[in-house]
């Protein structure tokens, strides 16, 4: 690889947050704010070189050596306690596969809705950014270009695997074309291919 992924520290601790980035760009926004959090955690910087942000973010996942895994795009601002919140939250509840927040981007709050099974068959309401234990952990479908959170949380549901809700501002992000928004492939075309792998109507 080109850009060597980084690990942090010598000593395991509970959570590897993985962060993907493109060549040409800079996780720096992502990493000053990881800085702030109130638990340590080992991070795992993936450069994408060209072969996606699903590829990123699953050979980030092979490097962790961590209970929990916490994907990160490079543009996301973490709110200080938003580490500590999705961990206690999971850890409390065995019961449980990953856990979510909610957050903003351009004044609108987005995914700020209890898990719901029947919910999340019809509609995408929990972001990529969420914290999931790595034993359970299936890999992102490295052929989708879009909407490949939803599809990873199809696929946990279809071994019923559900997710718990942190009712919190998690991060807020910019809109734009990153590294998961967009890639030339539409909103409607995304669902419709997402729905299809999972027999949904």
């Amino acid at each position: 690889m080109g850009h060597p992924p980084h690990i942090s520290g010598k000593n395991v601790k509970p959570i590897t947050v993985v962060v993907v980035n493109r060549e040409e760009e800079s996780p720096y926004k992502t990493l000053s704010t990881l800085s702030y959090q109130s638990i340590p955690f080992d991070i795992v910087v993936v450069f994408d070189e060209g072969k996606g942000a699903n590829w990123a973010r699953n050979q980030g996942a092979k490097l962790a050596d961590s209970e929990y895994i916490l994907f990160s795009d490079n543009d996301i601002e973490w709110e200080p306690d938003a580490v500590e919140l999705l961990y206690e939250k999971l850890k409390n509840l065995p019961e449980y596969g990953y856990s979510y927040g909610w957050y903003e981007m351009e004044e609108k709050v987005y995914c700020n809705h209890s898990f719901s099974p029947k919910k999340l068959r019809a509609i995408n309401y929990i972001s990529t950014m969420s914290l999931i234990r790595r034993n359970i952990f299936p890999g992102f479908d490295e052929s989708l270009q879009r909407l490949q959170d939803w599809d990873i949380w199809l696929t946990l549901l279809e071994k019923g695997i559900m997710g718990v809700f942190c009712d919190r501002k998690i991060f807020t992000t910019a809109k734009r074309d990153g590294i998961t928004y967009g890639n030339g492939i539409s909103w409607e075309e995304a669902c419709r291919i997402v729905r299809k792998k999972h027999n949904l109507k």
